[in-house]
């Protein structure tokens, strides 16, 4: 159902661009210096950022505290905002819901240096996400290991003052968390102040959720947006303005709820590895930020 609003100002696309804090994110940055991401995202005209942690920027696995400490005085120096650290755990080895315990315990352990990671950088939020199980296993198995494994790495979230952020996936990337219905479901088996919903619009769409559904389920609790255009036959992550997503009807959603967290512009594509500010370059100009 959509949301009612009894503001009926209308706005214009350059206003609604300015309304909202968009975040680069150094995701199609990776063949590229951190360095460059950095400065490419104050020649855009951006000040908030997404870290994402994988090479050649930030493993979090073996980086020294001295690494860290350059990378958020790097971050600072240009006068930047970190507002979520998003470490590499879409693919293997890391997973919170596998059936092996020695992976499972790597996993949990890979979150719990992730949080102090988090920390060391002064940042707010840490994103997680559930893993997956066994297509020839009972899908409750691994939910019910997700949820093991998430209640202990809340716990050491809430000790450290970490907002865990919890997005969901889309199936056959996993069979665990994959829509609005398991997210709820998630937050309430999981039980923890600390861990709150986001959404991924790319994902959302694929699973036939819609924002408004994630605005009147979550409220102000939605502290997380991934933003970015896609179709609804795959979960590209598109630059804004090559794909079809409702750009007028998301931030309508966006200004009914009142939301005040940051849209970052989570880009995915060989596609853009080569001219990856060119992608985000137009991201921005179609949004008018």
């Amino acid at each position: 159902m959509r949301l009612k609003s009894a503001d009926t100002t209308v706005l214009s696309a350059m206003e609604y661009g300015r309304m909202y804090k968009y975040a680069n994110m150094n995701l199609i940055y990776q063949r590229y210096s951190l360095e460059y991401f950095l400065d490419s995202t104050l020649r855009l005209g951006l000040q908030d950022i997404e870290l994402w942690g994988g090479e050649p920027h930030l493993n979090v696995e073996d980086a020294t505290p001295q690494e860290i400490g350059a990378i958020g005085k790097a971050i600072r120096d240009r006068g930047l905002n970190l507002v979520c650290f998003t470490p590499e755990q879409c693919a293997y080895p890391i997973n919170l819901a596998a059936g092996r315990w020695e992976s499972r315990r790597r996993s949990i352990e890979y979150f719990k240096k992730c949080i102090e990671v988090t920390g060391a950088l002064d940042c707010p939020m840490l994103l997680v996400s559930a893993g997956y199980g066994l297509f020839s296993e009972p899908k409750e198995e691994a939910w019910k290991r997700a949820v093991e494994s998430m209640q202990e790495v809340a716990r050491e979230a809430e000790a450290a003052g970490i907002t865990l952020v919890l997005e969901p996936f889309y199936y056959p990337y996993t069979n665990v968390l994959t829509d609005l219905a398991t997210t709820k479901r998630m937050l309430a088996e999981v039980g923890s102040p600390c861990l709150k919903p986001m959404v991924d619009t790319a994902c959302m769409v694929l699973t036939g959720d819609s924002l408004n559904d994630y605005a009147a389920a979550f409220g102000k609790d939605l502290v997380h947006v991934h933003f970015v255009d896609g179709n609804d036959t795959s979960s590209a992550h598109l630059a804004w303005g090559e794909g079809m997503f409702p750009l007028e009807e998301f931030q309508d959603c966006l200004k009914e709820l009142g939301y005040e967290g940051h849209l970052t512009l989570e880009l995915i594509g060989t596609q853009y590895l080569v001219e990856p500010e060119k992608a985000v370059q137009k991201s921005v100009d179609h949004l008018q930020v």
